[in-house]
């Protein structure tokens, strides 16, 4: 089965969950206080994840509210995850990673997982690299060279 069928395959499977997700209530009021859903969609290298920014925006259109970022700002988002679940804006967490996303995916659903925030669904589509890349040393948007 070649690479592309495989990526379009997962993102069918991720959006049939995506939509028949049982609290999902489109059309319809949510209680303020519980919170809504999220899912974050985590891009490779060069942000050269095929079709992976366009299936965020898909699902966005859908009523979902989606946000697709670089595995670099994995950590940023990882802590803007646990705040909003924290002050009861989010409830439901979704992650969706292509190759070194894929890892980022892995490592992010960790991180809300120690500091007690749940995560609903975890994809990785062909991870790369390895998750204790990102457990080891910040990533590359955030790396400062020693001095001296």
């Amino acid at each position: 089965m070649s690479s592309r069928r495989i990526v379009a395959c997962s993102l069918a499977l991720i959006a049939g969950a995506c939509v028949a997700w049982p609290d999902h209530s489109y059309g319809k009021a949510r209680a303020k206080s519980r919170g809504g859903s999220h899912l974050y969609v985590l891009l490779g290298l060069g942000n050269n994840s095929p079709g992976l920014s366009d299936f965020g925006s898909r699902i966005g259109r859908r009523g979902i509210p989606t946000s697709v970022h670089n595995h670099g700002e994995v950590h940023t988002v990882a802590q803007q995850a646990i705040e909003q679940y924290k002050s009861g804006r989010l409830r439901t967490i979704m992650i969706v990673g292509h190759s070194l996303g894929g890892s980022a995916a892995s490592w992010m659903a960790a991180e809300l997982g120690q500091a007690g925030v749940p995560v609903q669904l975890v994809v990785m589509l062909r991870p790369g690299g390895r998750v204790g890349d990102f457990l080891q040393r910040p990533p590359v948007g955030e790396y400062s060279p020693r001095q001296g």
